[in-house]
């Protein structure tokens, strides 16, 4: 066990200096999305072609998420989040001369590579390093370092394609990044020093019998991982990680360009049009933690979520093509439940293991069965787009939340008792 930092004041500021790593991460990888419909609309790429890099990115992303949260549980996090941010600000350069195709596509799925060694060791320093008492409050924090990256992303990208043109959006992608970088290796180092000499060791809680007053031993934990995601109910509730990687990535992705072709915006109205997603979503995680005050449990919270998102997908199959204003409620209301959802899933849920050191392992393997299906559905949003239109794209991801609701019921009751038995 880790000692965990006592001052409320530290540990506020040791979550804000995750919350800017994790953050600018999102400038130096949503300005590729800020940035296609200028792309696209002046020649650069084709749609499909667009829809291949931003694949290559999430497949890479998705797979390095396995490295990453078997790398975050043996190597020091501080370490891989510096890395990731380096090598990301690098490619970032890159991409802003204007590469081949070929070649932008090979750097922009290193990129996925590099991001991909940020939320998992991020999870694994706060569950070593926060107090169990604050760690729900660090989860909401970090939760809405998606919709503050891209708000950053978006806002930035607008004012400098305006400005200088779609390859400024990268160099800024570049220094935004290693400017985290660098904060993040200076900040965390001091930090986890006084720690490791001045921190309190937190008691492992235990259940106790009511009769006795004695502990009770724990059930055995499966040691192979694959039956330990069974047992916990955690492989089918990959499939509701799967699809709010979707509705989180792969959306708000595509949102800039739905706007462009639908209402016949240009590229810089549209990607301002495409910030009012995150500002919304900033609101996910505190909407998450309300309903999570009302139901005390992760998975019916999730469930719950879910049935908004469907909701609202709904209105924006039934009516998005007629108004602009539904569409924009529409995806919004879904984006800011999808970063609710990924609060639970991929930060809550996990710091459960935190006692049996496989926090970074659950939140790499969660993480990427959502980016590898938001790999997926990109790649079959290009397509579809290019070949059947908007329509057929919005009632695909009704669907998919709707799905998702499900397998959040069948998971439930497993989690629930492995929960309890474990803690």
């Amino acid at each position: 066990m880790k000692k965990k930092i006592q001052s409320g004041k530290i540990t506020a500021v040791f979550v804000a200096v995750c919350w800017i790593a994790y953050s600018f991460s999102y400038i130096g990888r949503l300005n590729f999305s800020a940035s296609m419909a200028e792309m696209t609309n002046s020649g650069i790429l084709l749609k499909s072609e667009a829809g291949a890099v931003t694949t290559g990115f999430f497949i890479c992303y998705g797979l390095g998420q396995f490295l990453s949260g078997w790398l975050g549980d043996k190597v020091s996090p501080r370490y891989l989040v510096f890395t990731g941010l380096a090598c990301s600000s690098l490619i970032n350069l890159a991409i802003s001369f204007g590469p081949p195709v070929a070649l932008m596509t090979v750097l922009w799925s290193a990129n996925g590579l590099s991001q991909a060694l940020l939320w998992a060791p991020i999870c694994r320093i706060v569950s070593d390093r926060v107090h169990t008492s604050r760690r729900q409050k660090a989860c909401t924090a970090l939760a809405t370092t998606m919709a503050g990256g891209t708000l950053f992303a978006y806002i930035l990208s607008a004012l400098l394609i305006s400005a200088k043109g779609w390859s400024a959006s990268f160099v800024c992608g570049s220094v935004c990044t290693i400017a985290a970088a660098i904060v993040w290796i200076i900040v965390t180092t001091k930090i986890e020093k006084d720690t490791e000499k001045n921190g309190e060791i937190e008691e492992i809680s235990v259940r106790i019998d009511e009769d006795s007053g004695e502990a009770v031993p724990h059930d055995e934990i499966p040691s192979n991982f694959i039956k330990l995601l069974a047992v916990s109910g955690l492989m089918t509730l990959a499939v509701a990680s799967g699809v709010q990687g979707i509705l989180k990535d792969c959306m708000s992705t595509w949102v800039p360009t739905f706007i462009s072709d639908m209402f016949e915006m240009n590229s810089v109205v549209s990607i301002l049009t495409g910030t009012l997603l995150p500002v919304f979503g900033l609101f996910g995680p505190y909407l998450a933690n309300r309903i999570m005050a009302k139901t005390r449990d992760e998975l019916s919270s999730l469930f719950i979520l879910f049935v908004i998102s469907s909701a609202a997908l709904s209105m924006l199959a039934l009516f998005g093509r007629f108004s602009m204003v539904v569409s924009i409620v529409a995806l919004a209301v879904t984006y800011a439940c999808s970063l609710g959802q990924n609060m639970f899933i991929v930060g809550t849920i996990p710091m459960y293991f935190n006692n049996v050191g496989k926090v970074s392992m659950i939140t790499g393997t969660l993480n990427a069965v959502s980016y590898l299906s938001t790999a997926v559905l990109s790649w079959i949003t290009g397509a579809l787009v290019d070949t059947a239109g908007w329509g057929i794209v919005m009632t695909l991801w009704l669907v998919l939340s709707a799905v998702a609701a499900v397998s959040v019921i069948f998971a439930k009751r497993r989690w629930n008792k492995f929960r309890r038995n474990l803690f």
